[in-house]
């Protein structure tokens, strides 16, 4: 059974319970009330006919009380009598009783408290009768005809058939059972909107999630009789298990990462000191050769090897003074500076190779207010990238350079966009790796550096490329 189902039908047995207890007590009052206004009934009654016996008595017409209390008798009037105190009726709404002994059980009910009203209630043939014995006494105004002799001239008795009672206490019964069976069927439909839209739907959305997360495929598939709440316990466990692992896995990753960040900085103290020790001899074999080469003839065939030495020797000083940077990048030098104007130096410095290449740099600017940069790293930076993209249009294209600013003080956001021949899908991630190059001259350090030089002035830069449709540079540098 589902949580919902299982949910509701707790709340609605309970709440039958509690409705099922305040109907009875309900039920038992009203039913107590109808029996009491029968006894009250019954006693008017006698009260009637007893005012109605002296009345007539008094003014001399006693004969006539025969037809009075046959008048009187109604429906659910089953019996009016009058009977002497040893049993012999006098009067009676019953035909052929007079003159007859009263039936035991009367004589007994009266006998057991003579000379007082007396109500009492008993089963006759299946159905309740309420009879209500009043004593007659014998008064002064009695005593003028019948003498004072006898202190109870009779014994006033009235029968009330509880047939009436017993119909109002049904139909009372039926009322209050359609009210409550209507109460249940409208706390049935609130129990069940309430429950669907506070439980059924809040943990239908947990388990949703937790099946699409990663945990989802260790959850279970719902089975009889369990419910979402056991699901749910089942995802969470397995989330807390996924969780374990992640935990466990950054734990190896941190140590690796600082076991590799370590062995960089080995690595880049190792760089440093290889590019020391490089970059002097480098100096003096270059000065050595062009002082060598000024002693050649113009048409020496060694004159032109010397100058295809010191060409290589050029390309091993900027690898050296590449590597340099990218083990030990100097210290920044921020001050407010126009980034339209780094644009412009990057356009005027690249305009003679893009012209080799048959590419046509277009640069497009808003009003930028100054940002806090290095300005003489930052161009090399983005020097550095749009070189890339030049060289990558071998066959010419256009280089596209655009910046803007997210509203006064906002960030400002950089983008470097060529038509080459962009790079695969699965190669996107390398790019900014260093020593990662598509060309087969270049130091692959150049895209890596860049990298280096904007996230050290808190700034972000990402790469697009579709292969065969170009790629995009986007940089994004805060105020400062």
């Amino acid at each position: 059974m589902s949580l919902h189902n299982r949910l509701t039908l707790s709340i609605m047995l309970a709440s039958i319970a509690v409705l099922g207890t305040v109907s009875w007590l309900v039920f038992e009052f009203n039913r107590e009330r109808i029996y009491a206004n029968q006894q009250d009934r019954v006693e008017l009654i006698a009260e009637i006919l007893e005012n109605g016996l002296r009345t007539l008595m008094i003014e001399g017409r006693g004969k006539e009380f025969q037809r009075f209390i046959e008048s009187l008798v109604a429906e659910d009037i089953e019996a009016v009598r009058i009977f002497t105190e040893n049993g012999t009726i006098l009067n009676s709404s019953v035909p052929g009783e007079a003159g007859r002994r009263i039936p035991g059980r009367y004589l007994k009910a009266y006998s057991s408290g003579p000379g007082r009203s007396l109500y009492y209630v008993e089963q006759r043939d299946g159905r309740e009768v309420y009879s209500h014995i009043v004593s007659i006494k014998n008064d002064l105004l009695c005593q003028k005809c019948h003498g004072a002799k006898d202190t109870i001239r009779g014994i006033l008795d009235v029968e009330l058939s509880g047939r009436v009672a017993e119909q109002k206490v049904a139909g009372a019964g039926r009322r209050i059972l359609l009210v409550a069976a209507a109460a249940v069927a409208l706390l049935f439909v609130i129990v069940r909107r309430v429950t669907g839209r506070l439980v059924e739907q809040p943990v239908s959305a947990a388990l949703e999630k937790i099946r699409q997360s990663p945990a989802g495929d260790a959850l279970p598939h719902r089975t009889a009789g369990q419910d979402e709440l056991a699901l749910l316990l089942a995802g969470i466990d397995a989330i807390d298990a996924e969780l374990t692992k992640a935990r466990d896995d950054l734990s190896r990753c941190t140590i690796d990462k600082n076991l590799h960040v370590e062995r960089m900085a080995s690595i880049g103290e190792l760089a440093a000191a290889v590019a020391h020790g490089i970059k002097n001899p480098l100096a003096g074999i270059s000065g050595a050769l062009q002082v060598l080469a000024e002693d050649f003839p113009a048409d020496s065939p060694r004159k032109e090897i010397a100058g295809e030495v010191l060409k290589e020797i050029g390309r091993l000083d900027t690898a050296v003074k590449d590597l340099l940077f990218f083990a030990r990048p100097p210290e920044l030098s921020l001050i407010p500076t126009d980034v339209r104007a780094i644009i412009e130096k990057v356009r005027n410095t690249l305009d003679p190779e893009a012209s080799r290449q048959n590419v046509k740099i277009t640069s497009v600017s808003d009003n930028i207010s100054e940002i806090m940069v290095d300005p003489e790293q930052m161009e090399k930076a983005l020097i550095s990238i749009a070189a890339h993209c030049i060289q990558s249009m071998d066959r010419g294209g256009e280089l596209a350079v655009a910046a803007r600013q997210d509203g006064p003080g906002g960030n400002v956001e950089i983008t470097i966009s060529d038509t080459g021949r962009g790079i695969p899908e699965e190669k996107v991630g390398d790019v900014f790796k260093p020593f990662f190059s598509t060309k087969h001259s270049g130091t692959g350090l150049g895209l890596a550096i860049s990298r280096n030089i904007i996230e050290s002035h808190k700034g972000t830069v990402t790469f697009e490329s579709r292969e065969g449709r170009g790629s995009t540079f986007r940089i994004v540098l805060g105020r400062g």
